[in-house]
């Protein structure tokens, strides 16, 4: 088992413990820069099944995760996580013309062998359900709106101006989420005759499914506007539309 992570930037040192997260980029919890081609959120390190996690929370950027002592590095494509199993590691990204360093230390080097962790040192999606950085952001809503009203989520309309969609586009990405997790076996997603499903049931099983397996958390909700704030702008370089 991983037990404590340790990350460096420049002068700044983090320690993280089994249950803590955190998230880094231009506006997360560790703020690398204000580097305006730099996602507000580039990536979390998140603690499951006692392995420690490098996750891609960028839209159009390319993580890298190298074992400062080993092998070479491996990349991260937008929406997939590796473990961190050597004592020390280098994050590498660039936003940009500049380029960034996080150095991570655990303090006991991880065999995946010896764990019931159902992955090798293969990148694998979030929860394993590979979704877009649109359809993560309505989880990450539906999850805030679940949190911020005691476990109730907020209606379809609702939650589309939260995110500046129109309806149309909001139930769509809902539809084709609940699809996904419905083909990977989830239950409680998809209308089926006699199973009494309403939209305030598929919403609350959705947030359900997105906690327990990973899919959202605390650290996702920086990828948010403030409640009653102007939505939140994409993440692309000014220029790219």
């Amino acid at each position: 088992m991983s037990g404590t992570l340790t990350v460096g930037f420049l002068d700044e040192r983090v320690e993280l413990a089994p249950g803590d997260e955190l998230t880094f980029g231009r506006r997360a919890d560790l703020v690398l820069d204000e580097n305006p081609y730099m996602h507000r959120v580039c990536g979390r390190l998140v603690h499951r099944q006692g392995v420690w996690w490098l996750q891609n929370h960028g839209s159009h950027l390319r993580l890298e995760l190298e074992d400062l002592d080993g092998a070479g590095p491996a990349e991260l494509m937008p929406g997939q996580q590796l473990p961190v199993t050597a004592r020390r590691s280098a994050v590498r990204l660039a936003a940009g013309p500049a380029n960034y360093e996080l150095e991570l230390g655990v303090d006991v080097a991880l065999d995946l062998g010896d764990t019931d962790v159902p992955v090798g040192t293969a990148t694998v999606d979030f929860g394993a359900v590979p979704l877009s950085p649109e359809q993560h952001l309505l989880l990450v809503a539906l999850f805030d709106s679940s949190r911020r009203n005691r476990g109730a989520v907020e209606g379809n309309a609702v939650i589309a101006a939260r995110l500046g969609w129109t309806a149309k586009k909001f139930h769509r990405k809902l539809d084709a989420v609940c699809d996904k997790l419905h083909r990977e076996g989830v239950r409680g997603l998809r209308s089926e005759p006699g199973s009494g499903l309403n939209a305030e049931l598929r919403r609350a099983v959705l947030v359900r499914h997105a906690v327990n397996s990973g899919l959202v958390g605390p650290g996702d909700l920086g990828l948010l506007s403030a409640p009653g704030s102007p939505p939140t702008p994409s993440c692309a370089p000014p220029g790219t539309g």
